[in-house]
């Protein structure tokens, strides 16, 4: 992975993954960890297991880059509305739960207990995400948290500056602006060290520089975050 500077330009050479959107996944040191997981996932040297990361850092990226994977095997998405849970256990070779973290009742407990008991009798992948860890989910039910800490976990970890770097470049690519280094090194003395936090504000840059018909400026990104 290189990230070179020019006064004119800047060139990234990054790994890809491709994924089912628009977006490559830009890969380095602190999520490589999650792609390898989901790689042996999809060659099922793992069978159950939980990605963990931030809002924003691609976790449902990597999950369309699994599920691109299967072909033509079955896959499914479930969550606590769904009511033939069986079912879908039984006519899918990959069931995914996301965002398991926003689970609050002891009826969205009990839901996920019963799918990952069935993930087991059935002999089924099962891929959860969160965006806490285990011990900040806070789960009243004891051998769901159990089975949680004995499932293989993967963490996709805040950004560093390389990343971040990378991330404001690609996000101003997708949006198709050409940003100079000047304005890059700007913001990365200035915006939350996160992948929400790189997602927001540039987003925000967009819909500014748009509405007021600007370029993309350190002028115009100042009276956003000064």
């Amino acid at each position: 992975m290189k990230i070179e500077n020019d006064n004119s330009q800047l060139i990234i050479d990054l790994p890809t993954r491709a994924a089912l959107g628009r977006e490559d996944f830009l890969v380095n040191s602190r999520n490589e960890e999650a792609v390898c997981f989901i790689d042996n996932f999809h060659n099922k040297k793992i069978n159950s297991g939980i990605l963990i990361g931030s809002r924003g850092s691609g976790k449902t990226h990597l999950v369309n880059v699994l599920c691109s994977n299967f072909d033509s095997k079955k896959w499914s998405f479930l969550n606590p509305k769904n009511e033939n849970i069986y079912d879908i256990f039984s006519i899918n070779d990959l069931v995914i739960i996301e965002d398991i973290n926003n689970f609050n009742s002891k009826e969205d407990e009990d839901f996920l207990f019963h799918s990952i008991n069935l993930s087991k009798e059935l002999n089924k992948a099962l891929l959860l995400t969160s965006s806490q860890k285990i011990s900040k989910l806070n789960f009243k039910t004891l051998d769901l948290v159990s089975r949680l800490y004995a499932m293989q976990a993967a963490f996709i970890e805040e950004p560093d500056d390389m990343l971040m770097e990378a991330l404001i470049i690609k996000l101003f690519n997708d949006r198709q602006i050409l940003i100079k280094p000047n304005i890059v090194n700007f913001l990365m003395q200035r915006i939350e060290r996160s992948y929400l936090g790189v997602a927001e504000i540039i987003d925000l840059i967009d819909k500014v520089s748009l509405s007021k018909k600007k370029s993309v400026s350190i002028s115009l990104i100042k009276g956003l975050i000064n």
